[in-house]
């Protein structure tokens, strides 16, 4: 199959990293493979999933708009890269990219599957899909929360609609080590409560700096990691200095080894308000971690094997001091973590559903 997958942008997030890996599988698997991003390249600091796709023969291209004032020449570029390419399918990846691709769709014969990764709770957002969706032949959505969502938000039927879990290959992620005292900056590492996201009120940063303090004393060996960047983050690090806990909290900024930084951690904290499938739980759960959460779409699925571990905001601070001290049940959780990730979220299981997917459009065409 002749394969496009276009997305928002390709600086490093989760589902930017989805598209990457699935646009490698399915070039491993001898499909002709095309990576649009409608954003321009990332600074060098971000480019590692660009890389990763050149490293795999995949030129990705980049049509240079970042704004919505450019969005007429943007529909205009797409449309002259997509007669070049001439592909089967298009994919698309995140809202930008859904919309876009439903406007320029009318002119080509490709079958057009949106991307449909978060239950957005915007209500234009909301709208613009549903006045756009009869152009998507096909939904995937990341998990059953999410198509939920789209049936009664956006009016999709369900039988337009596949769920197509995030997925992660488990044996590159099991050569990745724990970072080491010296590159977290410490003498000995102390029991780490660690967020990786990004700094913004979707993640429910707000929740983690007002009770930042009080999780703290109650846990007094323990240390707060923040990894990843944001709108937030000043905000965040003016108010954790302004309560004494600076030399506690340790904001680490965005890391292309968020990774290792969570396996040298006790726990995940995961305060986000909305969300589809959150890669960042999924390795977690591969990296044998327990995850204090809220009940975000996609979160419930991901950890209805522990339920102990998605709470109330209300509870959450007070589920969180919970389990930093009691490390053995952490142990136990992230154990049957990895265990569920093993059985329902491997990569090599999302690429062939895809390609499942794609294949049957071609077959009913």
């Amino acid at each position: 199959m002749d394969l496009a997958f276009v997305i928002t942008e390709l600086e490093p997030g989760g589902a930017e990293r989805c598209l990457v890996k699935l646009a490698v599988g399915l070039s491993q698997r001898d499909h002709c493979v095309s990576v649009i991003s409608i954003a321009p390249e990332p600074d060098d600091g971000r480019s590692e999933l660009v890389l990763e796709l050149r490293t795999n023969g995949i030129e990705p291209i980049f049509l240079d708009v970042n704004n919505y004032r450019d969005f007429f020449r943007a529909k205009r570029t797409l449309s002259a890269v997509l007669a070049e390419i001439s592909p089967d399918i298009v994919q698309s990846f995140l809202f930008h990219a859904n919309i876009l691709c439903g406007k320029v769709s009318k002119r080509f014969g490709f079958k057009l599957v949106a991307g449909l990764r978060v239950s957005e709770p915007r209500r234009l957002r909301q709208w613009m899909l549903r006045f756009q969706r009869s152009m998507f032949h096909r939904s995937v959505c990341v998990s059953e929360d999410v198509s939920s969502y789209a049936q009664r938000k956006l009016g999709l039927p369900l039988e337009t609609i596949n769920v197509i879990p995030n997925g992660i290959d488990l044996h590159s992620f099991s050569e990745i080590a724990p970072l080491t005292a010296s590159e977290l900056q410490f003498d000995t590492i102390p029991p780490l409560l660690t967020f990786v996201g990004r700094l913004h009120v979707q993640k429910g940063v707000d929740l983690l700096v007002d009770n930042a303090r009080s999780i703290l004393q109650s846990c007094p060996e323990h240390h707060i990691a923040i990894v990843g960047d944001g709108p937030c983050k000043q905000d965040m690090q003016r108010r954790i200095l302004s309560n004494g806990i600076g030399h506690r909290v340790h904001f680490y900024g965005y890391r292309a080894d968020a990774v290792a930084i969570l396996k040298a951690s006790q726990l995940l904290m995961f305060p986000s308000r909305w969300e589809g499938m959150p890669n960042v739980v999924i390795e977690a759960m591969a990296a044998k971690k327990a995850v204090v959460a809220c009940p975000a779409d996609g979160v419930r699925s991901l950890l209805s094997h522990e339920p102990r571990q998605i709470v109330e905001r209300t509870a959450w601070p007070a589920a969180v001091i919970e389990f930093a001290l009691d490390p053995d049940t952490c142990d136990d959780i992230g154990a049957a973590n990895f265990r569920a990730v093993s059985k329902s979220y491997q990569l090599r299981q999302m690429i062939i559903q895809y390609e499942a997917l794609y294949q049957q459009l071609l077959k009913l065409s």
